[in-house]
């Protein structure tokens, strides 16, 4: 997959052009409390690792390690053949691909799926929920970015015993779908800062470690 594409499918990088918000779906009592214990729990992640495995939706699949350090800072470690790395350092989030020694930066809160790294996690304001769905032993939450409904869906899906974040899925603005699925997600006592530091191969040589 093109890093374009990829950033795309994944983080759902707003488009130049204003569209009309977001409609906002029409929550219950129950959609509410659901809500409220997601944002309580996506808080109360302060430093979590994990494998994850990623199906587009032309069945291409990808493996890799996640690191998640709250405020501001995630990782996404893609396994060879992918040669892409993802860093967000609190401000940015960073893509690089090192077969192409290409990168690029964008401010994380430009991405939905930086909701996931706030100091306190609130869906609302900028995101708007757009659906709430219970099943056997599921919580799917969806959301849009309020002023720009149309770049995509991030939909957060959650265990309910024990109440754990295991899935996200992203739908694009081409109806396009990416899957993400944590595995063996652990809490971490601490992170090594240097995962969340990405010194770029064009400034600090080829052999620089990221």
């Amino acid at each position: 997959m093109r890093l374009a594409a990829l950033i795309a499918s994944l983080f759902l990088i707003a488009s130049p052009l204003a569209a009309q918000n977001a409609k906002p779906a029409t929550l219950t009592q129950q959609d509410r409390a659901d809500i409220a214990r997601v944002e309580t729990y996506l808080t109360g992640l302060k430093a979590v690792s994990a494998k994850f495995l990623q199906v587009n939706s032309d069945g291409g699949i990808a493996r890799g390690q996640f690191y998640l350090s709250r405020p501001g800072k995630m990782r996404f470690e893609y396994a060879p053949p992918t040669p892409i790395l993802m860093v967000a350092d609190g401000t940015l989030l960073v893509y690089h691909n090192r077969e192409l020694v290409e990168t690029t930066n964008l401010p994380l809160a430009s991405t939905p799926i930086g909701i996931l790294v706030r100091e306190r996690v609130k869906m609302d304001g900028d995101v708007t929920i757009t659906g709430v769905q219970r099943g056997a032993n599921l919580l799917r939450v969806s959301l849009r970015k309020t002023s720009d409904p149309d770049q995509g869906e991030l939909t957060l899906i959650f265990s309910d015993n024990p109440f754990k974040l295991e899935q996200w899925e992203v739908l694009d603005s081409q109806r396009k779908n990416t899957k993400i699925t944590l595995i063996d997600m652990r809490d971490e006592d601490k992170l090594d800062p240097q995962l969340f530091v990405f010194r770029d191969p064009k400034f600090f040589g080829p052999n620089v470690k990221n």
